[in-house]
């Protein structure tokens, strides 16, 4: 699948008008289930899931393979999207039950992800839930410790966060998708979960040039906005 063809599928997608985080929380599930078995039907692979925590309700916005880009030495356009977020990161299997999710959550590894978010395709859905909003995700490919720094361009834009202080947290969020994933039937695949913006969002256009992610003296992730 291409991006044309999904955004064509998303746009055209038909559901309630007054779907949002603010319905019910089967409404929304039935409501993606079904987009997502339409882009599945059409080749879309999930190879991720965002995890959205709004006011305590957990909604999962999948991330297909094609969203995703190499980790080093992308170019993307700033017109193509809104801005970048960093993110927390973990990669596992998702079980087929949920009887051996503690002990799984326990011992994941932190990685980091950058996300590019776009302007929403439909629109009747929330912003806090990126299903229509995600452009696409760079993963580093190694686990993270201590401080994650992100330099963000040109223009000397820089954010540090102790991901010591924050894994556990984050593992709590995690938890939660895997449970979602597995009981809506999202089980026994090999998937990303990125688990909510550290720094918010960075306009694109404030962020021209390099954008790298510093772990451990490391850039694990860098690319080029023009």
């Amino acid at each position: 699948m291409v991006f044309e063809e999904y955004f064509q599928i998303v746009k055209g997608f038909k559901h309630e008008a007054s779907l949002s985080l603010t319905e019910t929380f089967d409404s929304i599930c039935v409501a993606q289930d079904a987009l997502i078995s339409e882009i599945i039907g059409k080749g879309g692979v999930i190879a991720g899931w965002k995890i959205v925590d709004k006011e305590g309700v957990i909604i999962l916005a999948p991330i297909f393979d094609f969203q995703v880009f190499n980790n080093l030495g992308e170019t993307i356009l700033h017109q193509a999207f809104r801005g970048t977020e960093l993110e927390v990161c973990f990669q596992l299997t998702v079980p087929s039950s949920t009887d051996d999710v503690n002990e799984l959550v326990a011992e994941l590894m932190p990685f980091a992800a950058v996300e590019l978010i776009r302007p929403a395709i439909h629109p009747t859905n929330h912003s806090a839930c990126d299903f229509y909003f995600n452009y696409g995700v760079f993963v580093s490919q190694k686990p993270v410790a201590g401080e994650l720094l992100f330099e963000g361009g040109n223009q000397d834009y820089t954010f540090t966060a102790e991901l010591d202080q924050l894994v556990e947290a984050k593992k709590d969020v995690v938890k939660k998708g895997i449970l979602q994933c597995t009981q809506r039937g999202y089980g026994n695949k090999d998937y990303f979960f990125i688990t909510g913006t550290l720094n918010g969002l960075v306009p694109a256009a404030e962020s021209l040039g390099v954008n790298r992610v510093i772990n451990r003296n490391e850039a694990i992730i860098q690319f080029d906005i023009v």
